[in-house]
């Protein structure tokens, strides 16, 4: 077994830092103030009926907002349906990126996915190949 480097251990709050590190990143690389992303969530919430926060507002402020955006305060962190409109609305699913890395997994973009997709069918099709060659030579 191979001891971990410190700087390479994943914990909740790292996780939590991470998250609103990419949701900052990608508001960024939206083009979009951080009032019109928050324009943009609040109406793809709305459309879609679903409820940001857990207080009685029916839009989520731009005090909660700016919370969520904030790296350095991991005690106000949006809740999994929050975080899919946010990234539906911006147009990325990086804010996810280390929650799925945390549980092991990583995301791939459409390409890869493609890509992953055509390796599994040439290896079934590999596996085919041998598998009748086999029973060829049985003959």
């Amino acid at each position: 077994m191979q001891q971990q480097n410190l700087w390479d251990l994943i914990t909740y709050n790292t996780v939590t830092r991470d998250v609103k590190l990419a949701l900052c990143r990608e508001v960024q690389a939206s083009g979009l103030s951080r009032e019109q992303a928050l324009d943009k969530v609040n109406a793809l919430a709305k459309a879609y009926g679903v409820r940001l926060t857990q207080g009685n507002g029916p839009e989520l402020s731009m005090e909660t907002w700016e919370k969520w955006l904030n790296p350095t305060d991991e005690t106000r962190v949006p809740s999994i349906k929050a975080l899919s409109v946010i990234c539906s609305a911006l147009g990325s699913m990086e804010p996810l990126r280390p929650i799925v890395k945390m549980a092991g997994g990583q995301l791939i973009d459409p390409t890869e996915a493609r890509l992953l997709a055509w390796a599994k069918a040439y290896k079934k099709a590999k596996s085919a190949r041998q598998e009748m060659k086999e029973l060829e030579n049985s003959l």
